[in-house]
């Protein structure tokens, strides 16, 4: 974990001032591109539902930060998929040990206990890739993007060209990514579980929007229902379910505990946000409850304790805000998911169970994925190819 120092700051107000709320308006054209090839993708294989969501999250934050096109089957791709279970293993397996008994970190790699050394040394050399390759094809690319804005505005100064970086490392990319994945494979589970639910978001899609168009941002706040689902399945189904560690920086109290200088506390999303003492059978998926909260479901991004929270709250979390809500109502709109069926038209029963894992996500299942009707269908195949 980086230290909270002058460096971290300088860092932290570079992501800030390009992927605040305002900035991050930036992003809504290749959010409406990619989450529309997305919905072709889902209509012509299927099957491979949860590789497309990886490739809908990948491919997002290179075409914004880099302006590339980046597919599952690039090596790129699969390096930052490697790095970041790299660091979800390392940080449940391994690091821990380190973390209490320094002196391991000057043991050979082959002596009990320190398997960390192998980790780290793999998770740096792919860092590494990940990091300088997509800066200097975007640096050298045709196209315009963020990260080749930012280089060339600041040529000639290497702390800023640091700086710039750091906000294509895989600190900023894995939490991005792995939410949004995350997320929006949660979501497509939950449908297909509650059906109900869907035809009642559906419903109000067709009435409010009606079925000549996709949904778009500024239909937002007109779509109270579409939203009470987002915010449970982000309740619900966080990414990060212990979330990250931080570390105190000095002794410190809290409703009679001491938490000492240097301890790493974990704050659970999944168990804050299912605490039976404050949300009545926290387990049952019901977006009402939004709705009929005396705020509803438009509250603060702040709310949505998946993104964290503090100075180190997600500092993509604009970004994965929007990427989240505009797949779920884009394939609300225009996807029926159901129940696989087996070859005698019985459905196939769904245990619905999640990884055990420091990103949790659903783990594999069969499902059925088609449009609504031949309009959705229509619908899908004009806008694949569209820029908005």
């Amino acid at each position: 974990m980086q230290q909270y120092s002058d460096t971290w700051r300088g860092n932290r107000r570079l992501f800030q001032q390009h992927f605040r709320q305002s900035a991050s308006r930036r992003f809504h054209p290749a959010q409406y591109h990619k989450i529309n090839q997305y919905l072709h993708s889902l209509i012509i294989v299927p099957e491979e539902f949860m590789q497309h969501t990886m490739s809908l999250s990948q491919g997002l934050i290179y075409s914004s930060l880099y302006g590339l096109d980046i597919g599952s089957e690039d090596l790129l791709a699969k390096k930052a998929i490697e790095s970041v279970a790299l660091i979800g293993r390392a940080l449940l397996e391994s690091f821990p040990a380190v973390e209490r008994f320094p002196w391991l970190r000057f043991m050979p790699s082959w002596f009990p206990g320190c398997g960390f050394q192998q980790i780290a040394d793999k998770l740096g050399q792919i860092i590494r890739e990940v990091d300088t390759i997509p800066f200097d094809e975007a640096k050298t690319g045709a196209g315009t993007s963020l990260i080749a804005e930012l280089a060339l505005e600041n040529e000639g100064r290497p702390a800023e060209i640091k700086k710039i970086k750091s906000m294509g490392t895989i600190s900023f990319l894995g939490k991005t990514l792995f939410c949004t994945m995350s997320s929006i494979s949660a979501f497509l589970l939950t449908m297909v579980q509650h059906p109900d639910v869907q035809f009642k978001a559906r419903a109000e899609i067709d009435r409010v929007i009606g079925r000549d168009r996709l949904p778009k941002f500024e239909d937002r706040r007109s779509l109270p229902y579409v939203e009470s689902v987002y915010r449970k399945i982000m309740r619900m189904h966080p990414a990060l379910p212990l979330g990250l560690f931080h570390v105190s920086i000095e002794d410190d109290f809290y409703q009679g505990y001491h938490i000492p200088k240097g301890c790493k506390p974990f704050a659970s999303p999944l168990a804050m946000n299912r605490d039976p003492n404050v949300y009545s059978e926290p387990d049952r998926f019901m977006p009402e409850r939004f709705l009929d909260s005396p705020d509803g479901p438009f509250t603060s991004i702040n709310n949505i304790l998946a993104f964290g929270f503090g100075r180190r709250v997600c500092v993509g979390r604009y970004m994965a805000d929007n990427t989240v809500w505009l797949a779920i109502a884009s394939v609300l709109a225009t996807l029926d998911l159901q129940k696989a069926k087996d070859n005698e038209g019985n459905e196939v029963d769904i245990p619905g169970e999640y990884t055990r894992t420091f990103f949790r996500h659903p783990k594999p299942y069969r499902s059925s994925i088609t449009p609504r009707d031949l309009q959705a269908r229509d619908l899908i195949l004009a806008t694949a190819t569209m820029v908005d």
